[in-house]
């Protein structure tokens, strides 16, 4: 089970997660998130069906009967009630539902990575107009103090010009921890799945 970390939560307030302040706290996508083990029990009637499986064979090669009086009188013996869910070459659902999340994660991941560039394009080309308007205001105080007129003030910027606000990097980072966890998920099921998709391969290719 994974949770959000308490201590993210508590050091890191809304208005200080930006780019600047995770940089010093070093707080990367791997910190937002703690695993809790859990215990699961099974219930009764699933031990008991747990118990009705077949043991494997105590020989590795189990002798074959020379006639049909033999197999009369040791049949062979199957379990209460085989299961086949071995032989099925469908995907299993929670590998299908895990890869849908994650390819949620990963374009909900590219989604906020496109509102900080756009952010910094946005930032980018106010910080170049009040760089003009304080070179220009620099030369027109120059000038004024050339004729001995008083200078105009310098930071008047700050009311004519409005820096766009950096949007939470919050959101981007436990993206990445969800596709991170998703792609584990991901490739610990598909060594099953691929294994039986090359067997079944392998008897379908003519030799």
């Amino acid at each position: 089970m994974v949770l959000q970390s308490q201590g993210t939560v508590s050091s890191h307030p809304a208005d200080t997660r930006r780019s600047c302040s995770l940089q010093k706290s070093k707080l990367s996508f791997k910190d937002i998130l703690v695993e809790v083990p859990l215990i699961v029990h099974n219930s009764h009637l699933l031990t008991s069906f747990v118990h009705q499986i077949a043991a494997p064979p105590d020989e590795a090669e189990v002798p074959l009967p020379a006639s049909l009086e033999d197999i009369r009188r040791n049949p062979v013996k199957l379990p209460a009630h085989p299961s086949f869910d071995t032989l099925e070459l469908s995907i299993d659902p929670f590998l299908e539902k895990t890869c849908d999340l994650l390819l949620d994660s990963i374009e909900a991941h590219y989604a906020d990575l496109n509102n900080h560039q756009y952010y910094q394009r946005q930032l980018t080309r106010e910080q170049f107009k009040i760089s003009q308007w304080q070179t220009k205001r620099k030369a027109e105080n120059a000038a004024r103090l050339a004729a001995k007129q008083p200078p105009l003030p310098e930071d008047e910027w700050q009311r004519l010009f409005k820096l766009p606000q950096e949007p939470s990097r919050l959101e981007g980072m436990l993206n990445a921890r969800q596709v991170e966890q998703y792609s584990k998920q991901v490739d610990g099921f598909t060594a099953t799945a691929t294994a039986k998709i090359f067997a079944v391969r392998g008897n379908l290719l003519p030799e």
